[in-house]
């Protein structure tokens, strides 16, 4: 175990100690094998009961909740957050892997189906990274329940990293089980940050605990849960007829976000290096509706980030010279304005600006 790690056991321990929480009882007692609801190796979801301080359950959560279950999968992928470096906090990242969320969103949606007033659904995600001595385990711990038709994500524990073979002690005197820390007796963590988005706030006081506003057609009917919805990037248009499944709108991730996602996959040791390079080049021949400038932008920042090579920039900047450019909404002149400046700002060369006048003036 690292110094980091040591550290981090050492500040949780304290602030479980220090932490004034009225609704909650810390219960950091892991349950048996028997009382999961979902088990798969070291990941597993189970119910757990909600405890005011004085020891009776209190029944106050919108449980139980039948949820989509590909919009909920959506609203978690919403969520961020920075880990702390040598050099302060990194770039922002999912806090779920696509491949956890393809594997975990379907039995937490599963969960709020069987959870009582009293109970909150508790995840702990596991899976491993690296290989040979480099090999680790990482773990996500945290607490999800519902009020107010509002998702309450509380965390613990983000892309912990753990040694493997570690036997039943390490040489800090850390168990197995103590890799778990209960999301409800911690406030922050010194070692990461949540990232709020738009629709994502903080409970008061807390800095791990993210309460996310759900639109209505998140929640369906009982009747109704589990059947497949369509998904698309634009609302179909369909007749009203009655018992037509209903449409959802899922954001799109940007190419940078893709490119991030899918270099964690490899990371991880989830997909090949071959499954990759096909992957970067799918997502690099995507088209996004931005301007020629903005794309250039996107690509430029792609480069300097370490996402993408030279010949990767190269190759995708003939793909965007290819593009055919509506010179009857825009007068040409515009067009070629826009091209002068790529061309001044480093975007292009002058072969390039050459190469894309003489293209445009012919289909003029």
């Amino acid at each position: 175990m690292s110094f980091k790690h040591v550290l981090l056991f050492v500040v949780l321990s304290v602030a479980a100690g220090c932490t004034n929480l009225n609704s909650f009882v810390k219960n950091n007692q892991a349950q048996g094998q028997g009382d999961n609801i979902f088990n798969q190796g070291k990941t597993y979801i189970r119910l757990k009961e909600v405890k005011s301080t004085k020891g009776a359950s209190k029944a106050f959560l919108d449980h139980p909740k039948y949820l989509n279950k590909d919009v909920l999968s959506s609203a978690l992928a919403t969520i961020y957050f920075k880990e702390k470096g040598i050099t302060g906090f990194g770039k922002e990242h999912n806090v779920f892997l696509e491949s956890e969320l393809f594997n975990l969103a379907p039995h937490i949606a599963d969960a709020f189906t069987k959870a009582s007033p009293s109970q909150y659904i508790l995840v702990n995600s596991n899976y491993n990274i690296g290989k040979g001595l480099f090999k680790s385990e990482v773990y996500t711990v945290c607490g999800l329940f519902i009020s107010n038709n509002k998702l309450n994500v509380v965390f613990s524990r983000i892309r912990y990293e753990d040694l493997e073979d570690k036997g039943s002690d390490n040489v800090f005197g850390e168990t197995v089980d103590e890799t778990f820390v209960d999301p409800f007796s911690i406030t922050r963590n010194p070692f990461w940050q949540i990232i709020p988005r738009p629709d994502q706030k903080f409970k008061k006081g807390h800095e791990n605990w993210l309460i996310i506003d759900l639109k209505q057609d998140t929640f369906v009917k009982k009747e109704d849960y589990g059947k497949k919805v369509t998904l698309t990037d634009k609302p179909a248009v369909t007749n009203a007829t009655i018992g037509t499944p209903s449409t959802v709108t899922l954001p799109k991730m940007s190419i940078k976000d893709q490119l991030l996602e899918l270099k964690e996959l490899e990371e991880t040791g989830l997909i090949t290096r071959e499954d990759y390079g096909l992957r970067k080049a799918l997502i690099l021949g995507s088209k996004q509706e931005k301007s020629i400038k903005n794309k250039f932008i996107d690509l430029r920042k792609l480069k300097e980030g370490g996402f993408i090579s030279g010949i990767d920039y190269d190759h995708k900047k003939k793909d965007l010279l290819e593009e055919h450019d509506d010179t009857k909404e825009r007068n040409i002149k515009e067009v070629l304005a826009e091209y002068l400046e790529l061309r001044d700002e480093g975007f292009i060369t002058d072969e390039d600006y050459d190469y894309k006048k003489k293209k445009l003036l012919k289909d003029f």
